[in-house]
């Protein structure tokens, strides 16, 4: 008992460390992702020029985490720990304002690179 306690916990923290992976910063045309969303109830993600990211939404708290941009969708986590959120809609720009829908919600850009 002792003896599978001891291995689950360490492959636990190996599947840990070699999940995390790398961050890649994030391609020329990507750039326009990098900054902070924020949600009119106050959810917000953060998308570092780096790759890093950060989101905090109902019931989900990652910071530190990778973040990783398809054409439809963005991830930020590490490991097994991450969230998927499906772009509606692609980040525009409309009188000065930056924003995006993502998930059926509009989270506007709060803080540039």
């Amino acid at each position: 008992m002792k003896k599978t306690a001891s291995l689950i916990a360490s492959l636990a923290v190996a599947a840990a460390l070699f999940g995390c992976g790398r961050q890649m910063p994030l391609a020329g045309d990507q750039k326009i992702y990098a900054g902070k969303w924020v949600a009119d109830d106050g959810t917000f993600f953060i998308i570092n020029l780096d790759g890093g990211g950060e989101i905090r939404k109902t019931n989900t708290c990652i910071s530190g985490g990778r973040t990783a941009i398809t054409a439809d969708s963005i991830t930020i986590g590490y490991g097994p720990i991450k969230t998927k959120m499906r772009i509606t809609e692609q980040p525009k720009m409309t009188g000065g304002t930056c924003s995006m829908v993502v998930d059926g919600v509009k989270y506007t850009k709060q803080q540039h690179p």
